[in-house]
């Protein structure tokens, strides 16, 4: 069947009535089967219907990983409603910026701690509010009267919107459709050599990026799924020794947790007998970090370094580290080559092709562009025809990148955008929310580079009414996550400009070294 008329709901089914019985979520005191997950998503499709979402809406989740969170994901992708996951414990601002941004119809919420805070954004932007309970679901009408819905979308339908960081101040929402996700599926399965006796570790927070791996790659390949809550993250021990009690085989994280495990001594291949794949992404692994890993892993599993920006659906690279790649222990290891979905374009400053310059993604896991958002999808988003006039897809990533063999090796950015304990930020939304406080006129944030990989963010803010440093970072993070609030705040008078009056940057870099 073609990607174009095929959707992600008729994907699930057609697992469901070859497994049904079998695990989907595997919890520590349960498991939800995908039988059990397909009933719910029924349910919660009927009342999507029943609360006036038809195809094309979005809806929101304040997701927390319970069982209920997911099925609401595929209830969505049934309908061809697109769904939005979010932080319940980012601030309220970015949060209504978020929802701003992607109007949607319901706001969807199942976490004891966070029901008033998300009354409060679902009144501030106007839709509709719902409590999600297990007890609820009998009550809604039967599932078999939505089944004929799932035949009524395709390819073209978006499936999720994954906000990310944004350099005007305000998150862009990337819209991935159906056809870009089932695209992905179907190589992360054969690339990963995927079954339905692996377990995925589910590590990532669901609004963050490397979560579409776990979802799409597991669940949509037959596997089962282990959510693991947030609590566990900051305690070693505790993490390592559930992930070996629920019997994962695939791991996916950022390198910074990696790097923190094996730092803490807590990772090592005793303490996880089953894990057969280790993948990492979404920020740099200096080698000299990562050989480390490799010491200890690479006899019972492989370990692939991903690369891939949220525009185009999650991963668009994968290369298997091999012992010769520790021969340098400078730097970072090899993105490696394209995924075949791909193809791709390495621009130079005049817009022509070299060797090292610009990457620009082009193919099938393009994303459609950013939701509501006119104009910075015409920015970073082309469309172009190759030599037998057929039009495609190309994203600029704003990656720089120099080819060597085939192989792309990462070289930096050409904006301020960094990559910091794993999420994309964009140093101009921590500027934009800086200025916002009313004692600060002027702001600048730089990124202080310790290795490949290790940084901390620095604000200088020029405060000509005064301002307390600690008292701007506490209103700082009633504005912007946890994971944006610098570790540094420097208050100056006035801040420094280069030749062309601008702030300059590098000379407050220079400082911080100093």
């Amino acid at each position: 069947m073609s990607l174009y008329h095929y959707n992600l709901g008729t994907c699930f089914e057609e697992i469901v009535a070859r497994q049904g019985d079998k695990a989907a979520l595997r919890y520590e005191d349960r498991t939800i089967s995908f039988a059990e997950l397909d009933e719910w998503s029924q349910r919660l499709a009927a009342l999507l219907s029943q609360r006036g979402c038809l195809r094309g809406d979005v809806i929101a989740i304040g997701h927390n990983k319970r069982p209920l969170s997911y099925a609401l994901m595929l209830a969505a992708l049934r309908l061809g409603i697109a769904y939005v996951n979010l932080d319940v414990a980012s601030p309220l601002a970015r949060s209504l910026r978020i929802l701003e941004t992607a109007t949607p119809r319901i706001l969807f919420h199942e976490d004891p701690d966070h029901v008033q805070a998300m009354i409060e954004l679902a009144d501030a932007v106007g839709c509709q509010q719902l409590f999600l309970d297990v007890a609820m679901l009998p009550t809604i009408v039967e599932e078999e009267q939505q089944r004929q819905s799932v035949l009524e979308v395709d390819g073209t339908c978006i499936a999720y919107i994954m906000f990310t960081s944004g350099s005007t101040g305000v998150p862009k929402g990337v819209a991935v459709t159906h056809q870009n996700v089932l695209h992905f599926i179907n190589w992360g399965k054969s690339r990963f050599g995927v079954s339905s006796q692996d377990n995925f570790a589910n590590l990532s927070p669901m609004y963050f990026d490397n979560s579409v791996f776990d979802f799409y790659v597991g669940l949509f390949s037959g596997a089962s799924l282990t959510p693991v809550y947030r609590e566990l993250m900051t305690s070693p021990y505790e993490l390592v020794a559930f992930i070996n009690k629920m019997v994962c085989t695939i791991w996916f994280s950022v390198p910074s947790l990696l790097i923190y495990l094996v730092t803490m001594k807590a990772l090592t291949a005793d303490a996880l007998p089953a894990l057969r794949v280790i993948v990492f992404g979404g920020e740099g692994y200096p080698k000299v970090e990562l050989k480390k890993l490799f010491n200890r892993f690479s006899k019972q599993a492989d370990l692939v370094n991903v690369y891939g920006p949220t525009e185009c659906t999650c991963i668009c690279s994968a290369y298997t580290l091999v012992p010769d790649d520790f021969q340098n222990i400078e730097g970072l290891p090899t993105l490696g080559r394209l995924n075949p979905n791909f193809d791709y374009r390495i621009l130079d400053e005049n817009d022509q092709d070299a060797v090292s310059g610009e990457l620009c993604l082009i193919g099938p896991n393009v994303a459609a562009g950013y939701f509501n958002d006119f104009e910075r999808t015409e920015a970073s988003f082309h469309t172009i025809t190759d030599c037998n006039r057929f039009m495609k897809r190309m994203y600029r990533t704003g990656d720089l990148v120099r080819e060597v063999d085939g192989r792309l090796n990462f070289i930096g950015r050409k904006d301020n955008q960094i990559k910091h304990m794993g999420y994309r930020i964009e140093l101009e939304e921590i500027e934009n929310a800086l200025v916002r406080l009313p004692q600060v006129d002027q702001a600048i944030v730089v990124y202080q580079r310790h290795q490949a990989a290790y940084g901390k963010l620095v604000a200088y803010v020029a405060c000509t009414s005064g301002g307390d440093d600690k008292m701007l970072l506490k209103a700082l993070g009633d504005l912007v996550p946890d994971y944006m609030v610098p570790s540094r705040l420097i208050v100056m008078t006035e801040l420094p400009k280069n030749a062309n009056g601008k702030v300059d940057r590098q000379h407050l870099l220079t400082m911080l070294d100093q």
